[in-house]
């Protein structure tokens, strides 16, 4: 019996696939590689940074003396609530005598608004039917701040991924210039962002102070 070319072809793979125990088996999956354990947890986060790694840890723990690790701060006390000074008095200084800066927000960066004690108008980009824009805040100092808003509207802040809790919000009547503030802790020279709206407002007047 002959057999044509495609047939012995066929019958020829076959007698291989056969000689090798049949079709070959996929490579064993590599295990995922595994996260390097964050040192400062579970009550904070490391930063690494070019200068040295260090730890932003929560509200009343602080960094060991030692090493990479948050421990309880003895001289913490819980507190009933948030101290907003003067209610927006001095806030409200800045509407009539600045400094002034204003900013505009883009969806390709985030302006800064960090500019020690100055009013910033900020104009907000159209989203969805609304307005909303992220800003940068580099804290230069760790404890109580205050960002004092022209309107009450949506703030989210975050520091990287993770969302910063706002401690406390109400309106003050200090001046109409300014109608809601809002209470944060923040830490020295890490970096946030603010992030305003959806909001039907296309401005809004800002500034944030700190509290010593």
């Amino acid at each position: 019996m002959r057999l044509s070319l495609r047939s012995f072809w066929l019958v020829a793979c076959g007698v291989a696939l056969a000689a090798c125990g049949g079709e070959p088996e996929p490579p064993p999956e590599e295990p995922p590689p595994q996260q390097q354990e964050d040192p400062c947890a579970p009550h904070g986060h490391i930063h690494r940074e070019p200068t040295g790694d260090w730890c932003h840890c929560d509200r009343g723990y602080l960094s060991a003396a030692e090493g990479l690790a948050c421990q309880v701060d003895p001289d913490y006390t819980p507190r009933d609530e948030f101290d907003f000074g003067d209610d927006g008095a001095h806030a409200c200084w800045h509407v009539d005598n600045g400094p002034y800066g204003s900013v505009t927000a883009s969806a390709d960066h985030q302006p800064r608004v960090d500019a020690f004690h100055t009013l910033y108008t900020v104009t907000l980009r159209p989203a969805e039917g609304q307005y909303t824009g992220t800003f940068q805040f580099k804290a230069f100092a760790t404890g109580d701040f205050i960002i004092y808003l022209g309107q009450q509207v949506p703030l989210t802040v975050r520091e990287g991924e993770r969302v910063v809790p706002l401690v406390a919000e109400k309106p003050t009547t200090a001046c109409a210039g300014l109608q809601n503030m809002v209470g944060l802790e923040l830490t020295n020279k890490v970096t946030y962002t603010f992030t305003l709206g959806p909001t039907s407002l296309q401005q809004l007047r800002m500034v944030t102070e700190y509290l010593p």
